[in-house]
């Protein structure tokens, strides 16, 4: 992997010198490469003697001959780029052919002989030459100045007093961090013609944000309010204008750069007639008043663009945006038979592919889902996310500035390309692209020898709704290219290994809900890849697949495509991939690692059942034994981490008994052996690193507590949070409707403090909120931690004498369970959250002197103020 330190000592591992260099990265202020001591390893080739050591240890074990590795779901290609990179004869197949055309640019087009970076340049700035001529008259400037973007926004009439609203989020154009302080746009209302002008100011130079607040745009959570007359409109009706067109765009201001100096105003009246002779030219001219009006399915992440009234492809742009996209295009065409007279056809197809990407690149900068970034600032790109955002503001790129826009975009492929060009490995090495469905290749039986995998993720991602944004780009540039690739009007959905509910819309019926279906269907799906691995795998070959998900549902679906494909799972190991600040950072929950599955063919000839009940204390052990197995390593696995690198071990022992089944003769599902692990799992984690009274809180209670435990963070998978209310013997909805400790965020979960289920004790009881369930007048609760949450806020509304008090009267200093409950938080919230805070006043202030807690002095101290960062079980083993 060419990690050879120079700066190692003799006696340490390349491990264990790797680990003390990353503890010390907080404190470096040098280059990387100094601390570490070796380039990252991505941008070193394999070669020379090393790489001949390897493949002669290879070919041993290979019987003679290197093995033939294959990726049959290859996405963007960085798998089958490793395996090029390291000499191995390598097959790359993908459904997708948006992903297929980068598998060429990636794997392909960098190992022609030729050097084609030059050319690449070359061509594409004809192209830029052809676009900027033609498009100048609809982006003119000021003399002495180059406009970068500009900032617009969705605009609709109010029904009210009729006046012309720009839809905005917020007007910042230029945010600091820290005080509130930048450059924004401000509104003036004329209320003569209905409509609003804009003026440029300075936070705080010009204006205070008492008079006015940038960060208070006149859109909020789909709900609009009128800057004339200050109604509110509702979000349906916002969102019917949308469909039935009956809106328009509203230019707001331009960033522009002048002698070296980037700044920003408002637009003028040569810019306006500009853009109103772009939107004639777009409604007015034959072909590009029909152009890309592709419909846009329905489905899953497509639901949101079509709820705004984007409903063709066409729609994802202003008229001025498409018009800008459709003359880069019109220009590729023009220079493409030029291009394939010139160059052979493996160089001209190598040109063009690259230049295709860049003109997708410029589309995924330049739409109506480009938001402003006045963080940066800067234009934010439309896939900000794994969906579609609707941005009620959004910018434009200007494309045709000398140095920006698609200059920038041709800059950056020829930069990829060439350092695609430099790390593609020996060009020698045998690759094979193919594009089409990964459960039907074109190869040979027992052709290939390995197979690692990095598997579509159940519900995750939706590739192929997504990629429609860039796949009826393509198809205009490269149908021509790649004939066989686009011949559908969108990519294919129904071959697609994805859990995508909206596919069965209307089908579900009565017991079967759309969500079953897409089970049913992803585990179809990756049951007949599987097959087609079983099929061309030779029957001494390795199948080794990643996974991250966090669901034990997509572990169950996976791992029993596996079983009935005919794979047993031999070997699991989980590689640390992420550090558990920048999770925690995110307030969500996240696997921080990666799961390898290995697996082999399996023997079918005796597969007689095994009764589950003699099999099921084995999972257990093979779960436990792993964790404590991995908390003997030197490397900081999170809880959620520590349960999946259980589920291989598991499924291992699973795999083996295959088939399983119960007293009945019933056939067992792995879901069975996982939640037996992750039960397993979570009571040696609770015994080991929190305070053992924890198992005698109320079950209400003690599914708070582990919630913050395992997942580490206060949003988490609805799923896994139903999973653990059944393994504490409780109700999910019970703990969402009478107890209020969570409310639901689509398909996640969101805990909730103790702000949110106290009703204020400075209230009086007749107008208090009656959704909060804990009364803190009670002597008696229904649940340890409402006791706890009810004595929080005493302490925080009244103080510590009061609280003491309070606490007093409910002999707090006696019920064990309150002071377990108590403990329990201090342990597993984040210290950033405020209970955290509260929890550490009662049991350290005052009225910790009442409680008499016997607790390490080390739980009290703050993130920075010791080394481990909290999340990770080095903090519980460090405070018990």
């Amino acid at each position: 992997m060419e990690i050879n330190p120079d700066n190692k000592s003799a006696e340490d591992t390349v491990a264990e010198h790797v680990r003390q260099r990353k503890e010390m990265k907080e404190e470096w202020s040098g280059r990387v490469y100094d601390l570490y001591g070796y380039r990252k390893s991505y941008k070193r080739v394999p070669q020379g003697k090393e790489r001949d050591r390897l493949h002669k240890a290879i070919k041993t074990a290979w019987g003679g001959e290197l093995p033939t590795v294959m990726d049959s779901t290859a996405g963007g290609g960085s798998i089958p780029f490793e395996s090029l990179r390291y000499g191995f004869p390598t097959i790359a197949n993908e459904l997708n052919p948006v992903a297929s055309v980068i598998l060429k640019a990636v794997l392909e087009h960098p190992r022609i002989e030729s050097d084609l970076s030059d050319d690449i340049e070359k061509w594409g700035e004809r192209i830029n030459e052809i676009a900027r001529n033609k498009l100048k008259e609809y982006y003119p400037t000021n003399p002495g100045e180059r406009v970068l973007e500009t900032i617009w926004a969705h605009k609709i009439t109010c029904p009210d007093c009729g006046f012309e609203l720009p839809l905005a989020g917020n007007w910042w154009l230029d945010k600091d961090t820290g005080p509130v302080r930048g450059i924004a746009i401000r509104p003036i209302v004329d209320q003569e013609d209905l409509r609003a002008d804009f003026e440029i100011v300075r936070i705080p130079e010009d204006t205070e944000t008492s008079e006015f607040n940038p960060t208070s745009g006149t859109i909020s959570h789909g709900k609009a309010t009128c800057l004339n007359c200050d109604v509110v409109i509702d979000g349906e009706e916002i969102n019917s204008k949308l469909q039935s067109g009956d809106f328009d765009y509203q230019s707001m201001a331009v960033r522009y750069e002048q002698r070296g100096e980037r700044g920003f105003r408002v637009t003028n009246e040569e810019e306006k007639e500009a853009i109103s002779k772009a939107v004639d030219r777009v409604e007015n001219d034959p072909d590009l008043s029909t152009f890309l009006a592709t419909e846009i399915p329905d489905g899953e992440k497509t639901s949101e663009p079509r709820r705004r009234g984007i409903f063709e492809w066409r729609d994802m742009f202003s008229p001025r945006q498409l018009l800008a996209h459709y003359t880069y295009w019109q220009a590729f065409e023009e220079s493409k038979s030029e291009i394939q007279s010139s160059y052979s056809d493996v160089e001209a197809e190598a040109i063009l592919t690259f230049l295709a990407i860049g003109s997708d690149k410029a589309l995924d900068y330049n739409s109506r889902m480009s938001a402003w970034d006045a963080s940066r600032p800067k234009i934010g790109h439309t896939f900000a996310g794994s969906d579609f955002a609707f941005a009620w503001d959004f910018a434009e790129s200007h494309l045709i500035t000398e140095d920006h826009g698609y200059q920038w975009v041709l800059d950056s492929i020829v930069e990829v390309y060439e350092e695609l060009k430099e790390l593609s490995g020996e060009p020698e090495t045998p690759l094979q692209i193919f594009q089409g469905d990964a459960a039907n290749l074109s190869l040979e039986d027992e052709s290939v020898d390995v197979v690692v995998l990095d598997p579509p993720y159940y519900s995750s991602i939706m590739y192929a709704e997504l990629s429609d944004f860039f796949y009826v780009w393509l198809k205009k540039y490269l149908d021509d290219i790649y004939p066989t690739w686009f011949l559908d009007d969108v990519t294919d959905k129904e071959s697609e290994a994805v859990a995508n509910p909206s596919l069965f819309e209307g089908i579900a019926g009565e017991g079967t809900s759309k969500k079953e279906l897409a089970r049913q269907k992803y585990e179809s799906r990756m049951t007949d890849m599987f097959d087609e691995i079983h099929r061309t795998l030779a029957d001494d070959g390795v199948f080794t697949m990643m996974f991250t998900h966090k669901e034990t549902e997509a572990w169950d679906t996976l791992t029993t495509g596996l079983i009935e494909a005919g794979f047993a799972i031999s070997a699991t190991h989980p590689i640390s991939t992420e550090t558990p600040d920048r999770v925690q950072q995110q307030g969500r929950n996240s696997a921080e690692s990666t799961i390898l599955l290995t697996s082999e063919k399996r023997d079918k000839q005796d597969e007689s059942a095994s009764l589950w009940d003699d099999i099921r204390k084995e999972t257990k052990n093979a779960a436990v034994e792993r964790v404590h197995s991995l908390e003997e390593r030197d490397v900081d696995f999170t809880k959620v981490d520590l349960i999946l690198a259980s589920f291989g071990p598991t499924l291992q022992v699973f795999t083996e008994n295959y088939p399983v089944v119960n007293s009945q003769g019933e056939e067992v599902r792995p879901e069975a052996a996982l939640d037996e692990a992750r039960e397993a799992v979570l009571d040696y984690l609770t015994e080991k690193y929190l305070n053992k009274e924890v198992r005698d809180v109320d079950q209400d209670s003690r599914w708070y507590l582990l919630s913050w435990f395992v997942f580490g963070a206060k949003k988490f998978p609805f799923d896994e949070a139903n999973r653990l209310a059944i393994g504490v013997g409780t109700d999910i909805a019970k703990l969402k409707d009478e107890r209020r400790m969570w409310r639901k965020s689509q398909d996640n979960i969101i805990l909730r403090p103790h702000g949110d289920r106290v009703q204020s004790i400075n209230k009086d009881p007749d107008t208090r909120s009656g959704r909060k369930p804990v009364n803190p007048d009670s002597l008696s609760f229904s649940t340890d931690l409402d006791k706890v949450h009810a004595a929080m806020h005493i302490y925080d509304v009244r103080g510590a004498t009061e609280a003491w008090n309070w606490m007093s009267d409910r002999n707090c200093d006696s019920d064990p369970a309150f002071k377990a409950t108590l403990e329990a938080l201090l342990r597993v919230l984040p210290q950033n959250h405020g209970d955290w805070e509260l929890a550490r006043n009662l049991a350290a202030g005052e009225t910790g002197e009442l409680l008499n807690l016997d607790l390490n002095a080390e739980i009290f101290e703050k993130d920075d103020e010791r080394e481990e960062i909290q999340g990770t079980l080095k903090d519980f083993s460090s405070s018990r």
